[in-house]
């Protein structure tokens, strides 16, 4: 990328890698929130970002793992950015230590317009939950998690918008739960997938009393962890790294090695995307299994991203010249193998 002054300038696949914000992301924090206006390169028109530009995307990104909404960090200069991050490290640090794991049922505190009912009328069917108090008033619910400290919070949330999961998590921060858990009706896949990464159950509705028993469960160290906690199924899927174009030159270009090792893990890669295409699609035609097939969705996709590392090294070693990153984020191959 050319430059006009001493100043590094980095390509977004170089600021992805640095920052963990996967390329299309950065895109959409540029859309949306004109979070970075990176400078274009003259000769090709694309994006190239300062050492200023890397250190407030990475800032952002880190107040966001912590369970910011990006909305209410993107806009901050990095003054305040930096101030947010030393006032969460003082809270951190002026948390108390975790209460030793009880040997009893877990508490739950719940909240919603029907579900505190539905619990009511199912404790006998609930031997696993101690529940402490139901609410159908947001404002009294919140008032008994801050007195009451349950260990799991359980809210029925219809319609599950940003602001309400938010709302949730942060209470169940400030009241020390060790789990949230949201029934929901209608919710995107994506903030269905953003609140498993950061620990918060969801379970849709019509929600049934040996569900919201296995949901409030806390892992013991007799038991192993439940099918729908957050782990290893709600791990981040990486982004794709290589376009069809790249894995079909690989295929059909002559390497050094004696083998044809090159053409079965391109073969593998195409069978995984196809596969993690396919899961995706039944993910949102298939209500009621619809957890499963996120799973396999997830796993089909951090499969590939193991492959695809195992390609970009095949690649160094072989010597490939002409590889590019484009706007996509994705390798491809614009020429042949050097030699």
């Amino acid at each position: 990328m050319t430059q006009t002054t001493d100043e590094p300038i980095f390509s977004i696949g170089t600021v992805s890698r640095l920052t963990g914000i996967p390329a299309d992301t950065l895109r959409a924090w540029e859309r949306r929130y004109n979070a970075i206006t990176p400078r274009r390169c003259p000769d090709n028109n694309r994006r190239g970002y300062t050492r200023a530009d890397l250190t407030r995307l990475g800032l952002i990104k880190q107040l966001v793992d912590q369970g910011h909404a990006v909305s209410s960090v993107v806009y901050l200069p990095e003054e305040a950015l930096r101030e947010r991050m030393k006032v969460h490290a003082e809270v951190l640090a002026e948390t108390p230590e975790p209460r030793p794991e009880p040997e009893g049922p877990a508490r739950v505190l719940v909240y919603g317009e029907g579900l505190p009912f539905l619990v009511e009328g199912w404790r006998d069917e609930l031997p696993g939950l101690d529940i402490v108090g139901a609410y159908t008033c947001h404002a009294d619910f919140e008032r008994a998690a801050l007195v009451l400290q349950p260990e799991v919070l359980l809210l029925e949330l219809p319609a599950l918008q940003p602001a309400a999961a938010e709302r949730a998590r942060e209470l169940a921060f400030r009241a020390s739960a060790r789990r949230a858990v949201v029934v929901y009706g209608f919710a995107a896949s994506s903030l269905l997938e953003q609140l498993n990464r950061q620990g918060v159950v969801t379970l849709r509705a019509p929600a049934t009393p040996a569900a919201l028993e296995e949901a409030c469960q806390l892992p013991r160290p007799d038991r192993p962890a439940a099918a729908n906690e957050p782990g290893l199924w709600a791990e981040a899927v990486p982004p794709r790294r290589f376009d069809g174009e790249t894995l079909a030159a690989v295929a059909q270009s002559a390497t050094r090695l004696r083998c044809e090792c090159p053409q079965h893990l391109t073969d593998l890669l195409f069978r995984l995307g196809a596969f993690e295409l396919y899961s995706g699609e039944c993910e949102t035609q298939d209500i009621q299994d619809a957890e499963l097939h996120a799973c396999l969705r997830r796993a089909a996709g951090r499969a590939r991203g193991l492959l695809e590392e195992a390609l970009d090294r095949l690649l160094r070693a072989e010597g490939w010249t002409g590889r590019d990153e484009g706007e996509s984020g994705r390798l491809r191959v614009v020429a042949g193998r050097g030699e």
